[in-house]
Parts: C-alpha cells; structure tokens; sequence
C-alpha cells in the first residue's frame, strides 16, 4: 500500500505541475484539488509510517514505541542471503532487524523489503517504482552489504 501512496504521491506532483495557475486561469480549481489530495496522501502515508496520528501533539503519542511494523513481515526478513530454517526471532534479533533497517535509505528500505520480506521478483518492483531492473538489483546489493555492516562488520 505504501508504494501505491507513493506512486500517487508522484503522479499527482506531475498533474499539479501540468495544472493551469489560478494567476493564468481564475476559474480554474485543479491545482487547490490537487495539492488538497497530495496533503491528504501525504498525512495518509505518514500515518502508515509511524502507526499513529503523527499530528498529535502529547508527549505520550510522540514518545511512545508504537511502530507500524507486521510482526510477520519482520519474521520473513532474513539478514543473511543463504536460507535458514524458520523459527521465531528473539526480542533482540528483532532490534537488531530494526537498527539494521534504519541504516538504510528510505528507497532502500522499501526495495529491500519488497525483495526479501514480501518476496517480490526484481522486475515487479522495478515495474512497481519505474525503474530498470538492474536499478533494482544494485539497490538490494547495497542494502545487504549496509545492514550486513550494522550487524556485525560481515560482507
């Protein structure tokens, strides 16, 4: 879903860019609808991001641990690339996944886990954010050898 917001986030930039001002056209609307919808999907993804209203101004919502984070989706990262059986991750491997990850660029960190946790072939994600899939493959290899230095010093 993060990657849909995303992909309108950047169409919807295109279209305001392509609108008539309001100095060029008074009757015209367009761009006041269509920056509404980017603040919108902008909320909506910061949202998504950090699980909770990011707005709210209490101490207790900014400090707290909630993390917009599928439990699962975090078994299914996998921080070396040989298999491993399954089995459940410690508390502390599961800090270790989330400092690793906060290594990474935000780009990253969304084609790593499309690849590794979602288990999405390299030319769907190359397709899913308009890249070559070559794009793609360097980004993965990049982030492996980031969180592999972020957890350890391994290559």
């Amino acid at each position: 879903m993060v990657y849909e917001y995303r992909r309108s986030i950047r169409l919807a930039k295109k279209a305001y860019a392509s609108a008539p001002d309001i100095k060029e056209d008074p009757n015209s609307i367009e761009r006041t609808i269509i920056s509404e919808m980017l603040n919108d999907m902008n909320f909506a993804l910061s949202w998504i991001h950090c699980g909770f209203n990011p707005y709210h101004k209490r101490g207790a919502y900014r400090r707290s641990e909630v993390q917009f984070m599928d439990p699962d989706l975090m078994d299914a990262i996998e921080l070396e690339s040989e298999p491993q059986e399954s089995r459940e991750l410690s508390d502390m491997e599961r800090i270790d996944i989330k400092i690793a990850l906060s290594k990474l660029t935000e780009r990253e960190t969304d084609i790593y886990v499309m690849h590794h946790a979602e288990m999405l072939p390299l030319d769907e994600i190359a397709e899913l954010l308009g890249v070559k899939k070559s794009t793609v493959a360097t980004t993965i290899r990049r982030a492996q050898k980031k969180i592999n230095k972020a957890i350890g010093g391994r290559s």
